[in-house]
């Protein structure tokens, strides 16, 4: 996003900070010019028309948070302070300014670059939505659920399930879009998987304005929030976190870098603890570690698609299955180390791969078991070939779909094989015991960790190890990160 550059640059130029808070003067909302001009004052608009490819919203002025404009070819951007995003086109043609002592701006959309909303303490009308979704296209909101009782069609029977009963509905859509499976996870976490015959649209209320036959291929996720309790947006498992383990780097004018969680290190010991694994996951080698921080998911493609945009740098394929929130695949260890490398110049901090060591420390979560849940599979827990969940065998899952571990990491356990920095090395006879990574000139392999959507249960045991060439790219391989504490 060349344009969120700009303004990062305009914004230090004019004296202001990176933060979103510190760049605006008290009282005033911003806005950022494409000529580099930057203007302050009150936007003279009770609410925002905005179009989507699903419905027209109308947004309140004070629940207005943010507005980037696209171009050509990528949409605008709205933030809403309640924290919804969505992607359209901002429907005017001019912006109104007023200024303290100074004439009235009317500025021209086109030449907009960026609107920053300052917190307003006018009163909210009442407004209760428990519940949430999360779009194919990345969009993400509150709305009331509009869908009754639900009746999934298996294999071998028909689920007629209470809708006071879900937890959360996942789709995938599979064969190009032809097939759409549901999973739907209950109040007690059980679970059922299979199709919605009599199901091909529902309606939503949102806050904003009502959004009707919106057709399920283009549904990520629900969650009914009134049935666990949530207060948060975020309709993915989620585990308390204690916020002091947590980190987010900023990178550019307010835009965040991966969510870390910090891990203490310590000693612990690396290997098969079974006696059934392979041979390169021998002898167990006792580890001690250095604090560290990991990211929480795998990196994301919207996330690697800002450094390739930042870099001009070709993005990988998906594979069809689409990006936003799925793991970023098709991209070499070379690929995953250069991303890396952009984030430690972006945050000046030390970004790089975990070590074999590191990775299977944050996988294994204080666990000696295969799996960081036990010795034995437990039904959509993971994403492979025969662990039980929608997504098995077929396509990526998007990131954070399964509980997270006990350190609350996700997807340690399949979706996607994750690169990291070692040279694949037959044993563990010449690894090192501070967990560092072992390099060798001229490496041929490098090590990618944790199973795949298309393997097979075994491949996803915390101690297992593959190897792939660096220059190899695939639909079952991405990573995430580590940053280092020091």
């Amino acid at each position: 996003m060349l344009r969120l550059v700009i303004i990062h640059l305009i914004l230090i130029l004019y004296g202001f900070s990176a933060t979103v808070s510190a760049r605006i003067v008290p009282g005033f909302d911003l806005i950022a010019m494409k000529n580099g001009d930057i203007h302050h004052g009150t936007v003279a608009h009770e609410a925002f028309e905005f179009r989507t490819d699903y419905a027209t919203l109308s947004i309140p002025y004070h629940l207005m948070a943010e507005i980037q404009m696209g171009d050509n070819n990528q949409p605008d951007l709205l933030i809403t302070r309640p924290g919804d995003h969505f992607t359209g086109k901002l429907i005017a043609v001019e912006i109104t300014l007023l200024r303290s002592q100074q004439p009235v701006l009317q500025l021209h959309l086109e030449d907009i670059m960026a609107i920053t909303f300052t917190p307003r303490t006018l009163r909210e009308s009442q407004y209760i939505s428990p519940d949430s979704i999360e779009l194919a296209n990345g969009d993400y909101f509150s709305a009331e659920i509009q869908l009754g009782d639900l009746e999934i069609k298996t294999s071998e029977k028909v689920y007629a399930i209470s809708h006071e009963d879900i937890y959360l509905l996942d789709f995938a859509l599979l064969n190009d879009g032809q097939e759409i499976l549901v999973q739907v996870t209950l109040n007690d976490r059980s679970f059922h998987q299979g199709y919605l015959p009599a199901l091909t649209s529902m309606n939503l209320a949102t806050r904003y304005g009502k959004i009707n036959n919106l057709p399920i291929e283009n549904i990520q996720s629900l969650a009914y929030h009134v049935n666990h309790q949530s207060n948060a947006l975020s309709i993915n498992y989620r585990r308390h976190v204690n916020p002091g383990s947590l980190l987010h780097d900023e990178i550019l004018a307010g835009r965040k870098g991966p969510a870390l969680i910090i891990l203490r290190g310590g000693d612990f010991q690396r290997g098969d603890y079974q006696g059934d694994g392979d041979a390169d996951e021998r002898p167990l080698l006792p580890v001690k570690l250095p604090a560290f921080a990991i990211s929480m998911y795998e990196v994301s493609f919207a996330e690697y698609d800002y450094f390739c945009e930042d870099t001009r740098r070709e993005k990988p394929d998906d594979s069809g299955w689409g990006r936003g929130q799925r793991p970023v695949v098709n991209v070499s260890w070379n690929d995953a180390v250069a991303y890396t490398e952009w984030l430690s110049r972006k945050t000046r901090h030390i970004y790089r791969l975990p070590s074999d060591a590191e990775w299977e420390y944050a996988a294994r979560a204080d666990t000696q078991t295969r799996y960081w849940w036990g010795n034995d599979l437990k039904p959509a827990y993971a994403n492979c070939a025969g662990c039980g969940s929608i997504w098995d065998a077929e396509i990526t899952a998007p990131v954070g779909k399964f509980p997270p571990n006990n350190f609350g990491l996700h997807d340690t356990a399949g979706n996607v094989f994750e690169w990291v920095a070692d040279c694949f090395h037959t044993d563990f006879i010449e690894a090192p015991v501070d967990g560092k990574p072992l390099d060798k000139p001229g490496c041929g392999k490098r090590v990618i960790r944790g199973g795949a959507w298309s393997f097979p249960p075994k491949e996803v045991r915390s101690a297992n190890r593959w190897r792939d060439f660096p220059t190899r790219q695939s639909d079952d391989t991405g990573f995430r990160v580590v940053r280092e504490l020091n």
